[in-house]
């Protein structure tokens, strides 16, 4: 079956080479010269749903569409500032009398109070992402007295 494309599909695979996007060109220059699509799927070890898929798009948006690669799902964060994560840590830290802030009690905190849903590795990887780190100074006792470490100090000088 050969296709008569505008596109020279040998060419372009040959000047961009094994890019993450040629395979793409080499299956539909395969294709192009007349190789059937079983069998390019059985030479590229891909499916005829993507083979069609490719075509799908090559000829729906032109090359520019075929060779434009989405990075994952397409997923936006429900947070997206750092100004909210900060709120929740500064409302947390309120709320208790010393004792650290997990990150469980972060993801807590916004399926209650915010109705966001999130798992600790996708906090984890939120945090991260807003520049974020478990860097934290040492807790402190909630019976603990500021005054008693104050004199402790000057005695020590």
């Amino acid at each position: 079956m050969r296709v008569d494309w505008s596109d020279d599909f040998q060419a372009l695979y040959k000047q961009r080479g094994q890019q993450k996007y040629g395979i793409r060109l080499l299956a539909l220059c395969k294709i192009q010269s007349g190789m059937s699509e079983t069998a390019v799927c059985k030479l590229l070890g891909k499916t005829h749903k993507t083979l069609r898929s490719w075509r799908k798009r090559y000829e729906s948006g032109g090359l520019e569409s075929l060779l434009c690669i989405k990075k994952g799902r397409g997923r936006h964060p429900l947070i997206s500032s750092p100004s909210l994560i900060s709120k929740v840590i500064d409302e947390l830290e309120e709320s208790r009398d010393g004792g650290r802030i997990r990150c469980q009690d972060i993801v807590d905190y916004l399926r209650d109070k915010q109705k966001i849903e999130y798992s600790l590795p996708g906090m984890y990887h939120v945090l991260h992402r807003l520049g974020f780190s478990w860097i934290t100074a040492r807790s402190k006792h909630p019976e603990q007295s500021e005054k008693e470490i104050e004199d402790f100090k000057k005695k020590l000088r």
